[in-house]
């Protein structure tokens, strides 16, 4: 246990001085009773409560005074308590694909309607954070309790251009709690960046970070999976994406995916001409099957709140820093009035 304002425990000296004064007291009735009364007859003037009558509301009242006075000094304990540890990156897809109306009114705004719907199903103690992806993936809100923060940001989101699945897992692993030191996979960076920097060109090397430390993280991804960028040419598609997702399973990271779409995709109009969007699920599915996570297609209310629910709660029984006035302070004033029943019980007052 440890005291935010420690100075206050040498108050806590008044105690066995109120013992010394009670005593001195005591001793002071006694030796004036037997001045001013016969021996014999002292009995029967003076009437002698048992030890017990006057020890336990006093040592009751004693004990409450020196919790109230432990209680000024605002002792903090850390017991072992439950605590929800959940933290979950919500991944929207903005490229361009995602203005395709087989979803109403499109795709994007389908996946917004998602993410809306997971914070008010997540228990307030979960932390949410917002990324957007397209050709490149950006942290808009890092992992909070802020609700309305995360709400602001996801409307805000408007179609970007193309679409890079890969991207934004990499970026939502390490904006997850405990990983933002950790470095992107080799394969995943531009050729020029692994071979020209030395910090880049070696992340496949052990690192200091420990993932078996690391805090529970999931990441929420709602695209139609049509991935069509890579920072690595060389790679394909599919190939990326087991990068990808190995580099979220070692970090201890699960992925849930929600495919939006409609199977054999779509036609729709941008910019004035007519384009074929495609609705591609698989890809989606193999991410989250590779690190442990769920795919939810076709996105039923039951499925997804089974899934929410599963997303926002993760428990861990750990140290948890309490401080423990108020705790005392209540046992005190308990102990007062127990004191102070007993009192009037067996001698007609309260001290």
């Amino acid at each position: 246990m440890t005291f935010t304002w420690p100075t206050f425990l040498w108050v806590l000296l008044l105690v066995p001085g109120f013992i010394g004064v009670w005593w001195a007291l005591s001793r002071r009735r006694e030796r004036t009773a037997q001045v001013f009364a016969d021996g014999h007859l002292l009995s029967s003037v003076v009437r002698t409560p048992p030890k017990a009558h006057v020890r336990w509301p006093l040592g009751l009242q004693l004990t409450a005074m020196t919790l109230l006075l432990l209680a000024a000094s605002r002792p903090v304990a850390a017991p072992i308590l439950p605590a929800n540890k959940a933290a979950v990156i919500i991944a929207v897809d903005t490229s361009k694909s995602m203005q395709a109306a087989d979803l109403n009114p499109s795709r994007l705004e389908a996946a917004k309607a998602v993410a809306r719907e997971f914070l008010k199903v997540a228990p307030p103690s979960t932390q949410i954070g917002l990324v957007s992806f397209s050709d490149n993936a950006s942290v808009l809100v890092f992992p909070t309790t802020d609700r309305q923060k995360v709400l602001e940001a996801i409307e805000r989101l408007k179609p970007s251009q193309n679409t890079s699945i890969a991207s934004a897992v990499v970026t939502g692993v390490r904006a997850l709690p405990g990983r933002k030191d950790l470095k992107p996979p080799k394969a995943l960076l531009p050729p020029n960046l692994a071979d020209n920097d030395p910090l880049q060109a070696q992340p496949d090397l052990p690192q200091a970070l420990n993932p078996e430390a690391f805090p529970p993280g999931s990441i929420m991804i709602l695209s139609d999976g049509a991935s069509n960028v890579s920072t690595n040419p060389s790679l394909s598609t599919q190939g990326v994406l087991d990068i990808a997702a190995r580099f979220a399973k070692d970090n201890k990271v699960k992925i849930y995916t929600f495919p939006l779409g409609r199977e054999g995709g779509a036609v729709t109009n941008l910019g004035g001409q007519s384009y074929y969007i495609p609705f591609e699920p698989k890809p989606l599915q193999d991410l989250a099957q590779n690190t442990g996570g769920k795919s939810v297609y076709p996105p039923s209310d039951e499925a997804l709140r089974a899934v929410f629910k599963e997303l926002g709660t993760v428990i861990r029984w750990e140290p948890t820093r309490l401080e423990i006035s108020a705790l005392l302070s209540g046992l005190a004033v308990l102990l007062m009035l127990i004191g102070a029943g007993l009192n009037l019980h067996w001698q007609r007052k309260v001290p």
